[in-house]
C-alpha cells in the first residue's frame, strides 16, 4: 500500500487534504498521525442563527500543529507571505474557494472552502489537491496541478466571501478561534506557536453530540435544516482515514479497536446519502422523511460511546 496522497484522497476532507500535503512535503512520513491525534471525535456546540460549530479533532488542529490563519486584501502582500512559507518549509497552505478553481466541478457554481497545498518541486510550485469526492455534478478526482505563474495563482487563491457563514464555521473549528481574517481577499496558513487549546466546556462530544444531532434531524423539514450536512460527511472521512492509516501504522489501533471502527464506519457510510437525499427533497419542496436519519444517528452514538 502506498502513502501517496493522490491515491487516498477519498479518505480526506477539504482541510485535511491540504494539511496532509504540506505535512508530507515537510518530511512527515506518518502525516496522518497529527490529523488523527486522540481521535476520531465529533463535537458540536450552538452558535448564532441556529447553526452548530462542528469539531472533528480533540483539540483545534491548527494551533496543535503550530499554524495560524493570516490574510490580506493586497495580492503582493499575500504572495510575499506565501512565498516565505514555501521558501522556509517547502510548502504553504492557501485558504481558497472552490468557486475560483477551474479543475473543480464547483468552479463558478458554488462557494465552499477548499484549502490548497502549494509544494515546491524541481519544476516549480505545484498545487497538491488529492481530494476525491462525489459532488452534485458527479465525481471529483484528486489533481496535481503545476502553477503556471503568479497571475494564475492569484486567481486560484481568492478566498471565501465573508457571508459564507456555514463554510467559515468549519475554518473557525480548525483554528480554534473566530479570528480567521474572514472577508479578506487572500488567506493562508503561516507558522505560529504550538499552542494546543483545551476543549470548550459548552460543547457536546462523542455520543452526546450524535444524540443531539439525532434530535435535531428528527423533525428537519426545510432546506436550512440541511445546511450543514457536509460537516457530517467530514466526520465520516476522519473515520475512514483512521482505518486506512491503521493498515500502515499498526500502533494506531488494536485488533478490537479495529473491528469496532470497521463496523462503525460501515454504518457511517449510510448516513451522507440519506442526508443528501433529504436535503434535495427539502430544497425542491418535496416531502422530507428523516426517521431513518435520526435512527442512524442514534445507532452511531452507541459506536462513538464505545470508541471513546
Amino acid at each position: 500500500m502506498t502513502t501517496a496522497l493522490a491515491t487516498h484522497g477519498d479518505k480526506l476532507s477539504c482541510f485535511t487534504a491540504a494539511l496532509a500535503g504540506t505535512l508530507a512535503a515537510r518530511g512527515e512520513s506518518r502525516w496522518w498521525r497529527p490529523l488523527l491525534a486522540d481521535g476520531p471525535l465529533l463535537a458540536v456546540r450552538p452558535v448564532d442563527d441556529d447553526l452548530l460549530l462542528f469539531e472533528h479533532h480533540a483539540a483545534p488542529l491548527l494551533p496543535a500543529l503550530g499554524l495560524r490563519i493570516n490574510g490580506n486584501d493586497e495580492w503582493d502582500v499575500a504572495y510575499a507571505a506565501i512565498e516565505e512559507q514555501v521558501a522556509g518549509h517547502g510548502s504553504a497552505v492557501v485558504l481558497a474557494d472552490i468557486f475560483h478553481l477551474p479543475w473543480q466541478r464547483g468552479y463558478q457554481r458554488w462557494h465552499a472552502p477548499h484549502w490548497l497545498a502549494l509544494v515546491a518541486t524541481v519544476d516549480g510550485w505545484t498545487v497538491e489537491d488529492p481530494l476525491t469526492m462525489t459532488t452534485e455534478l458527479g465525481l471529483q478526482t484528486g489533481r496535481r496541478i503545476p502553477v503556471p505563474g503568479k497571475a494564475e495563482l492569484r486567481a486560484w487563491s481568492a478566498s471565501l466571501p465573508a457571508g459564507e457563514t456555514v463554510a467559515l464555521l468549519r475554518e473557525q473549528a480548525m483554528a480554534g478561534t473566530a479570528e480567521i481574517h474572514a472577508g479578506r481577499t487572500y488567506r493562508w496558513l503561516e507558522a505560529g506557536p504550538i499552542a494546543p487549546l483545551a476543549p470548550r466546556s459548552d460543547r457536546l462530544a462523542g455520543a452526546d453530540a450524535l444524540t443531539a444531532l439525532a434530535s435535531r434531524y428528527q423533525f428537519a423539514t426545510t432546506a436550512a435544516d440541511f445546511a450543514q450536512i457536509d460537516d457530517i460527511w467530514q466526520a465520516l472521512r476522519q473515520r475512514e482515514l483512521l482505518l486506512w492509516a491503521a493498515d500502515l501504522d499498526p500502533g494506531l489501533l488494536g485488533a478490537a479497536e479495529r473491528a469496532h471502527w470497521e463496523h462503525a464506519v460501515a454504518r457511517w457510510r449510510t448516513l451522507p446519502p440519506l442526508l443528501m437525499h433529504a436535503g434535495t427533497r427539502a430544497r425542491s419542496g418535496g416531502t422530507v422523511r428523516t426517521a431513518l436519519i435520526a435512527e442512524t444517528l442514534r445507532e452511531l452514538a452507541g459506536y462513538e460511546a464505545k470508541g471513546a
